[in-house]
């Protein structure tokens, strides 16, 4: 089994068939990853946050929950996870306007540009940007629905690994937000491999 890089700021796409399994690992512990499947015939077809967030009746998936996709069919599995769980599915990518509003220079690295990049490496397109499932991103809810920024509290080497329950398309992006501290403010990079 080999691993794979994914550089800090940068994502990095991949076909991951129907069976198969990608573990994406927190190399270094205070890395956030966003995370996209697609399907690989419809990429119109995608894993859905929303979507998921209904069928499971939770803010957060949990190992052993089944993703489900836009039309509320099964996806993936995520059939394990050594960190302590906490990830978010609220909070959308970032992108270029995100960063314009943070006061960054044009030409800031974003997940959403990343994104659309590593898919583009695949001679792949699609046209908007779904949901991320942002792992390892500590984003509490307080019961007056206030929301805070706050650091990763995974260790390095914690890993995910999602199986794919029809042919995907995987996108990763190892999150280049150094602004605010959900990266601890050092972007790094994640690494990843395929599982039988």
């Amino acid at each position: 089994m080999s691993t794979h890089e994914v550089p800090a700021r940068q994502g990095r796409a991949l076909r991951v068939d129907r069976g198969q399994a990608l573990r994406i690992i927190n190399t270094f512990g205070h890395q956030v990853v966003d995370f996209w499947a697609f399907d690989a015939r419809d990429l119109s077809i995608h894993l859905s946050m929303e979507h998921t967030r209904a069928s499971l009746s939770r803010l957060t998936p949990r190992a052993g929950d089944i993703l489900v996709d836009n039309r509320r069919e099964p996806m993936l599995e995520f059939e394990s996870d050594t960190s302590p769980g906490v990830h978010d599915t609220v909070i959308a990518a970032c992108d270029p306007a995100r960063y314009a509003k943070l006061g960054c220079a044009p030409g800031h690295a974003s997940c959403a540009d990343n994104l659309h990049r590593a898919l583009e490496a695949l001679g792949l397109a699609v046209a908007g940007t779904p949901a991320s499932f942002n792992l390892w991103m500590n984003i509490p809810v307080h019961p007056t629905g206030e929301l805070e920024w706050r650091e990763t509290v995974s260790k390095p080497g914690d890993s995910v690994v999602f199986r794919a329950l029809t042919d995907c398309v995987m996108v990763m992006s190892a999150c280049p937000q150094d602004i605010i501290p959900i990266n601890a403010g050092r972007p790094v990079s994640a690494h990843y491999s395929i599982l039988a």
